[in-house]
């Protein structure tokens, strides 16, 4: 994600459904959660997802905030930004390894250090890091509206909770752990923990950073899942809000950050006589070159190879979560037509013939302009869910389990992409109303979340290297 996601001025020019409103309250420690039940607290004074995000944030076409240019805070937010990490204990963690494979003749496990370093450098730690001054140099292992990076990584332990340092590649022991020996450290962990602090993108997104914050939260998510599948880890992502409220109650920093979603650690993989396919054998190399292109997205106009397309119907497949579907226009893919694809039952099948320029040049507008050059990307993928579903059975929160769900898929678009030398945008200048209409999604029903643009990137102004630890 960068800066070219919509921002927040003037009044909405399209709505859809909305959810009754929903208020946070203390939710009570579910079973089987690490921990001692006492008495939880609130995470937030409001709910974090009203029911008005949807109209405000995702159909609503609003000019990029002033802020954001000139890089100096929001109206109504502070100019300082907090120390997202509290005093503790700090514990090193040993050096990434270069691969991501399970460790042969060895079951995986975070007891591991060289396992434990691995999730946590190639799901959230700082990958690449640019010199040019002025520029926003420090890049991490997933995207992020302008590099804010408003995600908080810990690992909850039955007795402690370790929030992660991607700076200094360590580990700190939150204020209120037992530090029990016993308990063996973290690498006894049995969760993983994302959540969010919303100031961070507020200093140049304003109140448009719940959605930033939220799409980022899904594809965090999703690399952690992507990374501990590559390790050998079996795991199972979650949603649930009472299980996440349980997990964070009395363990994690409560006014400062939204608990967003969780990733449970079921212990290693059963053994496989053939590797599966999806995640590639040469991930970390992959992860290590991921990019979201210069600050202008203008890619050559260059076909992308036909493998493109074999690796992203293997990787959605294989996404953690369903319940989404995938719009793909395609325009320049070698031994392939242009046209509208979807995927569903485990491939793309093409839709229209026709060349999708003009399809793209309609729906990614942002005030009447269009946001990017279309005219010379490989292809283009919309990510849209079934929201009318979603917030019937669940309410305000649907916002945020709907962009777990995509932002999830989103990262692997840009996995796939990043293994063919390719960039991938993360762009929030379109028209969510005239996706839907012009993809053909179920009117009133189904909503689009995220566009993903696709294409050959040009020499940067940045000079960009490698973070070694």
């Amino acid at each position: 994600m960068t800066g070219g996601a919509a921002g927040r001025t003037g009044t909405a020019a399209g709505t859809g459904p909305t959810a009754p409103a929903g208020t946070a309250g203390t939710v009570p420690e579910p079973p089987g959660t690490p921990g001692t039940p006492t008495t939880a607290r609130s995470f937030a004074t409001e709910d974090p997802f009203p029911s008005s995000l949807w109209a405000d944030a995702v159909y609503s076409r609003r000019a990029i905030p002033p802020t954001l240019a000139a890089g100096h805070p929001a109206p109504g937010t502070a100019g300082a930004e907090p120390d997202p990490l509290p005093p503790g204990p700090r514990l090193p963690l040993a050096p990434p390894p270069l691969h991501l494979a399970p460790s042969p003749g060895s079951p995986a496990t975070l007891a591991d250090p060289a396992v434990l370093a691995a999730l946590l450098h190639y799901s959230y730690g700082l990958l690449q890091h640019d010199l040019t001054p002025g520029g926003w140099p420090l890049h991490r292992a997933v995207a992020s509206a302008r590099c804010r990076y408003p995600s908080e990584l810990t690992l909850l332990t039955p007795t402690a909770a370790f929030r992660f340092d991607p700076l200094h590649h360590q580990l700190v022991l939150l204020p209120g752990s037992s530090g029990d020996d016993r308990d063996g450290g973290p690498g006894t962990s049995r969760y993983v923990v994302i959540t969010s602090r919303f100031a961070r993108t507020a200093r140049l997104y304003g109140d448009y950073a719940p959605r930033l914050c939220a799409q980022e939260a899904g594809m965090l998510l999703g690399a952690v899942h992507l990374v501990a599948t590559a390790l050998g880890l079996r795991t199972r992502p979650g949603q649930d809000r009472e299980t996440l409220h349980g997990l964070c109650a009395n363990r994690l920093p409560a006014m400062a950050e939204h608990p967003m979603g969780y990733l449970e650690i079921l212990g290693p993989a059963a053994p496989t006589a053939d590797r599966a396919a999806w995640p590639p054998p040469d991930l970390a190399s992959v992860l290590r070159a991921r990019h979201s292109g210069a600050a202008l997205f203008d890619p050559e106009p260059v076909p992308a190879p036909r493998e493109l397309l074999t690796d992203l119907e293997t990787a959605l497949a294989a996404a953690p979560f369903t319940g989404f579907s995938c719009h793909l226009l395609l325009r320049r893919v070698a031994g392939t037509s242009p046209g509208h694809y979807v995927h569903g039952g485990g491939r793309l099948r093409q839709v229209h013939a026709d060349d999708p320029l003009p399809l793209l040049e309609r729906i990614g507008q942002t005030e009447g302009r269009v946001s990017m050059n279309f005219r010379s990307t490989s292809c283009t993928a919309y990510l849209a869910v079934r929201r009318g579903a979603a917030v019937a059975r669940h309410g305000t929160d649907a916002f945020r389990r709907l962009h777990l769900v995509t932002g999830a898929v989103a990262h692997l678009l840009c996995v796939v992409a990043a293994r063919h030398g390719l960039s991938a945008r993360v762009h929030n200048g379109y028209d969510a109303a005239s996706a839907e209409r012009l993809l053909g999604a179920a009117s009133g029903e189904e909503t689009v979340l995220f566009q993903v643009a696709v294409g050959t990137a040009r020499p940067g102004a940045a000079f960009r290297i490698p973070v070694v630890f």
